[in-house]
This record gives C-alpha cells, structure tokens and sequence, in this order.
C-alpha cells in the first residue's frame, strides 16, 4: 500500500501522534540534533524546529512517496532505516534497485523541494520515526543566503554518496565492496550516535546487502564468513559487530574523502 507523502499510513492513533508530536518537539532541538543535520548550525537547526509541522510513526516497509508522485514537503528521519529504490513501472517488487539507505538525521528527500516530484521510491525499512517540513516553509528558510546553503550542501553530499555506491558497486571486488559499504554505514551510524561498544543496528536482509554491494546473495553470505573469519567484523541477526576498523578498512581501501566529515567530528 503506497502512503500519500504528506500524509503516511501508520498504525499509530491520532492521539498516539499528538502526544509523539508534543513529546518529541522539545528533543527535536537536542537529540535528533544529529547525523547529517548535526552540521547545522544552532539558529537554522531552530528555524527547522520551528517549520516542522508533524512527527509520526511509520511502520516497516511503508512507502512515503512513489516515483512521479508529486511532493509538497520533504522528510527528515529521527531513527529507523529507510531506502530509496528505484523500479520500472511495470517491474515486480523483487526486480526493484535500492540505490541509497537513509541513516538518523538524513533528508530524505530534500532534494525534492526543487523538483516537486522525485524518480525513484522513498520507503521505511524498519518503523521509522520520521519529521515533515512543508516546502513553502523551507523555501521561506533558503530566503537567507547561507542558510539556503547549508541545505544544499546536505544534498551534495548526499549526491556524492550516490557517487560513491556506482564506484562501489561497479569496481570493488567482492571483499572490498562488502568491507567499503560496511566501512560508511559505520561511520554514518556513528555521526548519528547509534554505535554502542562498536554494534550498530544492520536490518538488511543478505537479498539487501547484495543490491548495495553489486554482489549475488551466494557472494554475499562467502564474504560476510570471510569477515567474521578474518575478525574484522560479525553480521548476525540485525546487528553487525566491528571487530577491527582499520582492518575493514585496509580490505576496503576505503577513504572517507567524499562523506565530508566535519573536523570535529568524532570518529574512530
């Protein structure tokens, strides 16, 4: 069942979203401060606060918006999964691409406010909580300059992920497209605060892992036991496990160049 963008299906009861909206308004300014829009600075993360019209629940695998569907806000995720996948209109659901995974703190859909319409699916994968902005209020946000700016740079840097999935996809050998994806997941997740004692949440399915990776679903559960054997790291029920980062990152060759990190930023 596809969710109208502007207003998604969810199995929660509108007095269970008003009291989410009234609860998670005031943590909206300190903890879903984080990830991606944990670069803004302090006074548009507030104008942002102040032109969030609804918090809701999504349930998994619900759809926000489908391709060519118009779009009058865009969407900000506080904690969940979502992807973005992109089928031909005549396609069955399992010949459907994912070409991006959305963390805490991504836009999903940012880009969206200058086009009005998006060419690919925007989906939950796990129960999301997820924050709406109405475009005409972001476009009275970018009215200044700067903040216009920052906004956009959220969107560059999620093109230059894109970027780096066809490389990944298209040039890394099996071990190494494994190692680079779980390499930036890790890093992703981290800015987003959801790494405790080196687990972080991975609800990707071994069918998932192998769309993001460029790999067969036989290649991919090969490399996911070389990894655990090599001790770099452990996928297992939802949950991958990083034993030794810079090993994983060494296989991977990986460089975290085009994430932009600020220098501030705590990585490890």
């Amino acid at each position: 069942m596809t969710a109208n963008h502007d207003r998604p299906e969810t199995e929660t009861t509108n007095g269970l979203n008003e009291a989410l909206i009234a609860t998670t308004r005031a943590r909206l300014a300190e903890d879903d401060h984080t990830g991606m829009v944990g670069r803004l600075e302090g006074h548009l993360w507030d104008r942002l606060r102040e032109a969030c019209s609804d918090i809701r629940l999504v349930g998994p695998k619900e759809y926000l918006s489908r391709a060519g569907e118009p779009i009058t806000q865009s969407a900000l995720l506080l904690d969940g999964i979502m992807v973005r996948s992109i089928a031909p209109s005549s396609a069955r659901p399992e010949n459907q691409l994912m070409v991006a995974i959305q963390v805490p703190g991504d836009f999903v859909d940012l880009h969206g406010l200058p086009l009005g319409r998006l060419d690919h699916d925007v989906r939950t994968l796990t129960a999301s909580r997820v924050a709406f902005f109405p475009h005409d209020a972001l476009e009275e946000i970018m009215e200044d300059v700067e903040d216009a700016r920052a906004l956009w740079e959220l969107t560059m840097i999620d093109a230059a992920i894109h970027r780096h999935w066809t490389y990944r996809s298209g040039r890394l050998r099996a071990l190494a497209s494994m190692a680079d994806f779980l390499c930036e997941y890790d890093l992703r997740m981290q800015q987003a605060g959801r790494v405790v004692e080196d687990r972080l949440p991975l609800p990707l399915m071994q069918a998932d892992l192998a769309e993001v990776t460029g790999l067969s679903k036989v290649h991919v559960s090969r490399v996911l036991k070389d990894l655990r054997d090599a001790g770099l790291c452990t996928v297992r029920n939802g949950v991958a496990e990083i034993h030794d980062r810079p090993g994983l990152r060494k296989i991977a060759g990986y460089d975290p160049a085009y994430l932009y990190l600020p220098e501030s930023a705590p990585v490890e």
